[in-house]
């Protein structure tokens, strides 16, 4: 429950600056879905800017070997998660780089499923779009069954989550650790 924008078109990942990015499925955007000229300038934006523009970016893929290996090569690591057969405990088994062996094994650590699931829909499909005429929402979500909340700007967004938090420690509620 942090403020976040909704990137609804690949070029407002060029926008993007000081933060972190998620993106689900990652191969799948900048693969079959750009042309060769656009998948090259996405991946060229990832790889030469991200340092630049103060951005971690963190993404899920099916397979390792479906990214672009120059992504794979400037990778800082690689996160296996392995479901309990509940899917209510994951194991995390993290490798330093994008080319995970038992000699770049770091660490490993588990967490409660209950609450990611709350938030994601693993069903559901996003389709994002070459171009994307809007501008970036700031946009903060109470709970997954409240309506996202729209900010004409960062700080804005920003200032109402800290609220929020403090309104819960002060009600007592308990902070994820």
């Amino acid at each position: 429950m942090i403020p976040y924008y909704y990137i609804k078109g690949l070029n407002q990942l060029s926008e993007l600056r000081d933060g972190f990015v998620a993106v689900d499925e990652m191969w799948s955007i900048i693969d079959a879905r750009t042309s060769q000229s656009r998948k090259n300038k996405l991946v060229a934006d990832i790889l030469m800017k991200s340092r630049k523009r103060n951005l971690n970016y963190s993404f899920t893929a099916q397979m390792l070997d479906l990214l672009d290996k120059r992504i794979r090569k400037i990778m800082d690591f690689t996160a296996y998660p392995i479901l309990n057969p509940a899917e209510t405990i994951c194991k995390v088994v993290v490798f330093r780089t994008g080319y995970p062996n038992e000699s770049h094994y770091m660490s490993q650590f588990y967490y409660l499923t209950e609450l990611v699931f709350k938030f994601y829909n693993t069903n559901e499909e996003i389709m994002m779009e070459e171009e994307y005429n809007a501008p970036l929402v700031p946009i903060f979500q109470e709970s997954p069954d409240k309506k996202p909340i729209e900010f004409k700007t960062w700080e804005e967004a920003d200032k109402y989550a800290e609220e929020y938090w403090r309104k819960l420690i002060r009600r007592g509620v308990r902070l994820p650790s």
